[in-house]
């Protein structure tokens, strides 16, 4: 297996853990989100950009900590800690 391989699997399981402890510890699964961050950047791995909050480390759960909004052609998602609104373009169907 290689470096990156094993990186990747490792912030793959921070984030799932963060998702499922954040209703009983919401300051642990922003530690593991800032974990897996940091694994990201040393291995330059991609974790994606809709997964948690760049802002706050908060690991995105919609209905909990995020909100999301669809209008003029575009998703808003917006983080119920800090406030901050992320626009990405809605996926054309083909």
């Amino acid at each position: 297996m290689n470096v990156n391989e094993i990186a990747k699997q490792r912030c793959e399981k921070l984030l799932c853990m963060a998702r499922e402890i954040y209703a009983k510890e919401p300051a642990l699964a922003k530690r593991y989100v800032t974990l897996a961050r940091k694994i990201a950047m040393r291995h330059r791995i991609s974790l994606g950009n809709k997964s948690f909050c760049k802002k706050c480390n908060t690991v995105f759960i919609p209905g909990q900590t995020l909100k999301i909004r669809i209008g003029r052609g575009l998703r808003l998602y917006t983080c119920v800690s800090c406030g901050i609104t992320r626009r990405f373009p809605l996926q054309q169907k083909d």
